[in-house]
Order: C-alpha cells, then structure tokens, then sequence
C-alpha cells in the first residue's frame, strides 16, 4: 500500500511555492483571467506555431482542401453527436474518478452536503480546467482545477495539486498501455517511424511520473532534509495526497474508470471515421483506438495548446502509415485530414466553444 502522512487540508493563505514557474504562481493566487491569457505573449506565440504546423501539414502533404471539405460536408451528424456525447461522457467518469482520489487524500469532499465538491461541481472544475489547457500552453489548467477547489472549498492547494498528479499517472499508465496493445496488434513489431514520436513521448512521460511517485515515496526523507523551510510546509500536503490516493480498497475502481474513459476516448474516433462512411478507411477497432490514445497522448505535449497542430500533423501522419488490407487502396490524404479535423472539432474545438460559455456563466471560476 502506498501512502504518505496526514494530509492538512485547510490552508487559505497558502503562498506561492517559488519553485513554480511565474504562470503557475499567478494561476495559484488569482485563477485563470481568459483576458489576460489571450493577451500573454506565449500563448500568442503557441497559437503562432500551432498555425505554422497546420499550414505546413497542408502544404507539405499538397492536401486537396476542397475534397477534405467534401468528405466533412458529408459527414452522418448523427454519427458525429454519437462521437460526441461518448467523448463528453468521459467528464462524469471523470470526476467520479477525481473525488475518489480526493477522499483518498483526505480532502472533505464528503463531508455534509457540499455544493463546491459535488459531482456536477467537480465536472464543472474539470471542464474548466480543460478549456484553460485548450488557451494556454504548458496544461495550466492543471493549477486552475487546484485553484478551483481552493477557492470554493477552502482546501489546500497543495493536497488538491497532489490528486491531480495521481489522477495523470493514472491516465498515463492506462493510455500508454492501451496504446502498446493496441500498436502492437496493429504493427506487430514493425513500428513505422511516424509513430516513433508518440511511442517515446508517452514512455518519458510514464517514466518520468512513474520516477516521481517512487522518489516521493522510498526518497522522502531525504528530500525533506534539503528541502528549504518555506517550501516543506507546501511540498507535505502534495506528497501526503498524491502518496495516499492509490489506497489497494479503490484501485478496482480507479482502474475500472481509467479503462472506461480511455475506451471511450477510441469509441468516439470510431463514430467519427463511421460519420465519415469509411470511403476508403478500411480499419479495425485495433487500428482506431491506437489513433484515437495517440491523439490523446500528443495533447500533453506542452509545446501548444491542447496539443493543437502537434496532434493533426502527427494523427495524419499514421493515418497515411497504417498497413493496408490486401485489394484496399490507401488512406488518401484529404480523407486522412477531414478525419483529423472532425475528431478536433470534438475533442479540441467544442471545449473552447463550450468552455467559453460555461467560464462566461460560472460562478466557480
């Protein structure tokens, strides 16, 4: 069993932790000011690329836009509100999964009758958080959810902050291992090199978490030795709560939802390529899902927001590589791209447009 000591989880006037970058310290004290982000150098320039990456994708590849038009002009809607309500399905999962972890970590989401850590509130914080990392580059919508709960709960930071780095190492094991299956049944052992990128990126991301999680939990002591005072006294809630989240009583469970979220993440790219009638896109459930997790995997990459032209230029890319069945033609390009920006529009397009309405409304933001 891996756990760490007692939480504390009141701490309204935490400061700053100065190792944080100056982003995360501004999200921390005052939340998420979409004005502000929208203003920020850096998002303007991650917008900048992600821009250069598109128009480099449909360049380089001489894309027919007036066919990749056609086929989403043609796409069932039926189909694609069926891709979209499986992919929005995931929240409720979700926060399920999140307030388990935060009852594990011994925050008072349980506690009396408390609006601020209800599920339609936790869902609510998660949606938030997902149309932040969808404006602003290096997932600070991560800190906005900490923030989130800080604010309207008056919980610390800190042990919140500790649950979303459970929740990530969670959703990074069972999408890196969903996506070894799911490759390996589809390339066997002959991976081609567009998928290079997504294989590393998601073994580093696994090793480095993985790596954080074990120096927590057999190196804590002598972290805290050399650690200065005045970040002890934040670092103890973090490592209590993500150390305290993995109790062996709810692993079923959290397994159970991590698995769910990340089928459902592959079911909804199904209903997008059945919107599309397949013209030409001959694949197996295998074959989908493995594009479907790689997308997902490529969001994290912080380099742009939500991963946006990282994740059409790679997504296309193994489209255009996936194997061909004996007598089937190839994936064309304009069908490979109008797959692409159809499964964006779901997973990336509707939370800024959703998001920005429920941020204008929210009285939790």
């Amino acid at each position: 069993m891996i756990e760490g000591p007692t939480t504390r989880v009141s701490e309204p006037d935490e400061p700053a932790v100065n190792h944080e970058s100056p982003a995360e310290i501004e999200v921390e004290r005052s939340g998420f000011s979409l004005g502000k982000s929208l203003r920020n150098p850096r998002t303007l320039i991650s917008f900048a690329l992600a821009l250069a990456i598109i128009l480099f994708i449909v360049r380089g590849l001489d894309i027919d836009l007036a066919k990749t038009w056609e086929y989403m002009r043609g796409a069932n809607p039926a189909l694609l509100l069926a891709g979209f309500a499986v992919f929005y399905l995931t929240f409720p999962l979700r926060a399920v999964r999140w307030r388990l972890l935060l009852d594990n970590a011994g925050v008072p989401v349980r506690e009396g009758r408390k609006s601020w850590a209800s599920l339609p509130a936790l869902m609510e914080y998660l949606f938030l958080s997902w149309f932040a990392n969808c404006i602003v580059p290096a997932k600070l919508g991560d800190a906005y959810r900490g923030y989130l709960l800080k604010h309207n709960g008056r919980v610390s930071f800190s042990a919140t902050f500790g649950t979303i780095f459970a929740e990530r190492l969670l959703d990074m094991l069972g999408l890196f291992t969903f996506l070894v299956i799911s490759g390996w049944s589809v390339f066997g052992t002959h991976l081609p090199p567009q998928t290079n990128l997504i294989f590393i990126s998601g073994m580093v991301l696994v090793v480095l978490i993985i790596a954080g999680l074990a120096g927590m939990r057999w190196f804590s002591p002598i972290i805290r030795r050399f650690m200065p005072a005045r970040l002890l006294s934040k670092y103890e809630p973090f490592e209590a709560a993500a150390l305290s989240s993995f109790k062996p009583r709810v692993l079923p469970a959290l397994t159970l939802l991590t698995g769910l979220v990340w089928l459902l993440e592959g079911f909804r790219l199904f209903f997008v390529i059945q919107a599309l009638g397949a013209e030409g896109l001959h694949l197996t459930l295998p074959v989908i899902i493995f594009v479907a997790l790689a997308s997902s995997l490529l969001t994290v990459i912080p380099f742009t927001p939500g991963g946006l032209g990282v994740v059409e230029g790679a997504v296309t890319a193994v489209l255009l590589a996936l194997p061909v069945a004996p007598g089937a033609q190839p994936v064309s390009r304009s069908l490979a791209v109008a797959v692409t920006f159809l499964d964006r529009t779901i997973n990336f397009w509707s939370i800024i447009i959703l998001g920005l309405l429920l941020y204008l409304v929210s009285k939790r933001k």
